[in-house]
């Protein structure tokens, strides 16, 4: 669910970021992209960590003025940086507009979709945060091990 919501958001996401930061069409492509990687793998990370409060505290009416936004925001900064040679400045600003529009977006969703606790919330995750272990061994006798 997390992913067809990172997907969705992606498109307009880029719509955004090429109003508010003069980027062509490409370069708002590549960034929305960077974005919505950047939270898959954190929240991936804060689920294989038992830190799903931390995805909570998102989705509260201050959710992108949390320790976890800030953080997020500092990381897709990095990463639009790093691998899209995007100025650091630039990509401070596009982080900026990015993190807290796709938080809005974030609790919006779960909202409407009742997935607002933590049980919501890991239900929203599905499987992001396990060892993929059960899809790298043949015939499914993984998941007949309970991986």
């Amino acid at each position: 669910m997390i992913n067809q919501f990172l997907e969705s958001v992606k498109s307009e996401l880029t719509g955004k970021l090429s109003e508010q930061n003069e980027l062509n069409s490409n370069q708002a492509e590549e960034a929305s992209a960077t974005v919505t990687n950047t939270f898959r793998d954190e929240f991936a990370e804060k689920a294989r960590n038992g830190q799903l409060n931390d995805i909570k505290s998102l989705l509260g009416k201050d959710g992108a003025s949390t320790g976890f936004a800030g953080s997020l925001q500092g990381k897709v900064a990095a990463s639009l940086s790093g691998k899209s040679g995007i100025p650091a400045n630039v990509a401070t600003k596009i982080a900026s507009v990015a993190v807290p529009f796709v938080i809005n977006k974030l609790g919006n969703f779960a909202s409407a979709k009742g997935k607002d606790s933590t049980g919501g919330i890991q239900e929203m995750l599905g499987g992001l945060g396990k060892d993929s272990i059960s899809d790298n061994i043949p015939g499914g006798i993984g998941k007949k091990l309970g991986f």
